[in-house]
């Protein structure tokens, strides 16, 4: 699975555990016709509702379009139209560190599609726990 269905999912989970958790606090609440959110809940309602959302940003950040590294084709017209062909050994040499440099930038791109799926993990993870102590106030 990559980074950007990870994302996705985060993106998804969080929403449904935000539905799941503000309904179980709104049937909570059902029965008194009076209610009102104690000022502990609400303020850990709002932390969650913020941690969710950072959460959610984080998540979209692993499927930003980030830029890769490509072969620019002018570089290889030019080696084609060279007079003297290279060598097997500089050729093999050549195209060995033309992929280096696209491995090189495409783990670049990837380490920090990783941070921010750990962090949208984690957040997402504080969001659920603050929504949790705020439906256990609740009740």
């Amino acid at each position: 699975m990559s980074f950007e269905q990870r994302g996705q999912t985060v993106i998804t989970t969080a929403g449904t555990l935000v539905t799941l958790l503000f309904a179980l606090a709104a049937l909570s609440t059902k029965q008194a016709a009076t209610f009102t959110l104690p000022n502990t809940a609400r303020t850990w309602l709002l932390v969650g509702l913020a941690l969710f959302f950072a959460s959610a940003v984080a998540a979209l950040v692993t499927n930003a379009p980030l830029v890769y590294q490509v072969v620019p084709v002018e570089k290889v017209r030019e080696r084609l139209n060279r007079d003297t062909p290279p060598t097997a050994d500089r050729a093999a040499k050549a195209i060995a560190l033309t992929r280096l440099e696209a491995l090189s930038s495409a783990k670049t791109q990837n380490t920090i599609k990783g941070w921010a799926l750990a962090v949208a993990l984690a957040l997402e993870a504080l969001a659920v726990g603050c929504v949790a102590v705020a439906v256990a106030k609740i009740l």
